[in-house]
Parts: structure tokens; C-alpha cells; sequence
């Protein structure tokens, strides 16, 4: 009686994380649309500090309420500032990557090639090697990542120096989840997230043009405020600190498979807000990538199989 209550609430806690994790990506998704509007105001250097400035202004009311703290155990500050310096490599390079590449195309590409960087870097670490549910999930999440691209009309853009920004930010953040998979040992995801902003912005302030920064905040308008507050609180400390809390729990390789969605959630949000036509590489793109999802984490779904086989 005891194992089943605790079955039915672990079931429940996967649900929720689960839930929670498409919720983050979703924000992602949207939040490409942002970084191009921002991008036309000012530096990605400037645009990455006020993000990480917004990030623990943000968590500190959630830390009050929930009355969580936010310690970090002496051996964890390695990962904090490992995360860190990852977290802010990852800026860089996304802000520079709508900046000078083709914000759609590599958009998409650093979304789908994320995940596979992620498990190669989980099988040089660990040296354990996908199942073959994984694999087939990895090569479904791929081939959706290149029909939403359209391949066959964009190859020639794909490697062009702009979009090698997005792809050095997916080879990141693929380290900063490994890394930011041991910070359950050491605190909780609130903590870590908030240090690991705070320790990259005083990185950050020694590159920073504090001159421009203050013409550009006495300068700015409704539209950049809105932009800047999605992408900073909704989407960084929101969405990034609940990633950050989900990969604690089932490991970074499994964790980033759900960026799968990021693409598709872009492409959508697009349609819903500036009017872009929805196109069937889009439809069939966006279904196999949330597809790979399940696949890959189908173990859950396995777990529920073996558990009513047993009663």
C-alpha cells in the first residue's frame, strides 16, 4: 500500500515536471522573437549584463515567499562558477548569432544540434552510450530540426560566420546542463541559477561601455523594456531556472532533448504574432520533433507498463 502512494506520487512529480519543462521551452521559443527586437538597441555585451542583472532581482521575491534559501554548499561554488562562465559564453554567442547570422535558420539549428552535443558530451564523461530508443528519438529530433529548416533550400546559409555563433551556443549550453546536473548535491535550482547570474555579471562588468549603457536606459522606450523584461525575468529567470531545476533531476542529456520544442514554439508564435504562414515542413517538422521528445523519455510511460503488470 505504501509502495503504491509513493509510485502514484513520484507518477505525479514526473507529471508535473514534465508539464513544467514544455512550459520553459515554449518561453524559449518566444523568447527569439525578443533577442531580435533587442538586438537593434544596443551591444550583445550590454544586453547580456542587464539580463543578468534581471535574473537575481527577480528570484530574490521568489526566494521570500517560498522561503527558500539560496546557500550554495562550499564544494558547489566550482559548479557555480563553471555554470557561470557557460551561462555567459551562451549570451554571447546567441545575441551575437541574431546580430550578424540568419536568426531563423539558426535558430533552429542550435536547438536541434543542443541535444546531441549533450549526449556526446554525457558519453566522453560517463562513456555510456545512448539506448536504442535514444538513438532513434536523437536521429527523429535531427531530421525535424532540418525539414523545419527546409535543408534543401538553406544548406548554403547554415555555416555561414554569423550562425557559427549559434552553434558554439549550443556546444555550450550543452556543458553548462552537465554541469548544472550536480547542483541538486550542493542547493537547489533557485540558488544556483541566482549565483551563477550573479557571479556572470560581475564577469560581464569588466567588458561592459557603462557610457552607453546609461544612454541607452535614459533613452529607451515601452518597447524595449517589455522585451528586455520577457527575456530577462520571464525568460531567464523563469524558464532557465526551472531547466536548470528539471536537468538536476534527470540528467543533462535527457534535460535538453526538450529544446526539440524550441523551434516549432518559435515558428508558431511567429504565425500568432507578425502573421508568418504556417507551412507543411512546419506541421510535420514540429509534430516528429515533440515526438523525439517522448521517445527519448519514454521510460516513464515504461515505468507505468511494469507497475500495473505488478498489481
Amino acid at each position: 500500500m505504501i509502495e503504491n502512494k509513493t509510485n502514484t506520487s513520484n507518477s505525479k512529480k514526473e507529471k508535473l515536471l514534465l508539464v513544467a519543462m514544455i512550459m520553459s521551452m515554449c518561453i524559449w521559443g518566444t523568447s527569439w522573437t525578443c533577442a531580435k527586437i533587442l538586438g537593434t538597441y544596443t551591444s550583445a555585451t550590454n544586453l547580456s549584463f542587464l539580463r543578468f542583472l534581471l535574473v537575481p532581482l527577480a528570484l530574490l521575491p521568489l526566494t521570500y515567499f517560498t522561503k527558500t534559501k539560496i546557500t550554495v554548499h562550499s564544494k558547489g561554488w566550482v559548479y557555480v562558477i563553471g555554470a557561470s562562465v557557460f551561462i555567459l559564453l551562451y549570451t554571447l554567442f546567441f545575441f551575437k548569432g541574431v546580430h550578424e547570422g540568419f536568426a531563423g535558420a539558426g535558430g533552429v539549428l542550435v536547438t536541434t544540434i543542443n541535444p546531441i552535443f549533450a549526449y556526446i558530451i554525457g558519453l566522453l564523461i560517463s562513456k555510456i552510450l545512448p539506448t536504442k530508443q535514444e538513438y532513434i528519438g536523437l536521429l527523429l529530433g535531427f531530421t525535424a530540426g532540418m525539414i523545419l529548416l527546409k535543408i534543401w533550400e538553406n544548406s548554403s546559409h547554415i555555416l555561414e560566420i554569423g550562425n557559427l555563433f549559434f552553434l558554439l551556443a549550443a556546444l555550450v549550453w550543452a556543458i553548462m546542463s552537465k554541469i548544472s546536473s550536480h547542483a541538486n548535491k550542493f542547493g537547489n535550482a533557485i540558488g544556483f541559477s541566482f549565483w551563477t547570474h550573479i557571479v556572470a555579471a560581475m564577469v560581464l562588468s569588466c567588458f561592459v561601455d557603462f557610457d552607453d549603457l546609461k544612454v541607452l536606459l535614459a533613452k529607451a522606450d515601452v518597447r524595449f523594456w517589455f522585451n528586455m523584461i520577457y527575456f530577462g525575468i520571464v525568460n531567464s529567470a523563469v524558464a532557465t531556472t526551472c531547466f536548470l531545476y528539471v536537468t538536476a533531476r534527470i540528467g543533462a542529456e535527457k534535460a535538453s532533448t526538450y529544446i526539440f520544442i524550441v523551434p516549432i514554439t518559435a515558428v508558431l508564435t511567429s504565425f500568432v504574432f507578425i502573421g508568418e504562414h504556417l507551412l507543411w515542413n512546419t506541421l510535420i517538422g514540429g509534430t516528429m520533433a515533440i515526438l523525439a521528445v517522448f521517445i527519448i523519455n519514454g521510460k516513464i510511460s515504461q515505468n507505468k507498463l511494469r507497475f500495473k503488470k505488478k498489481e
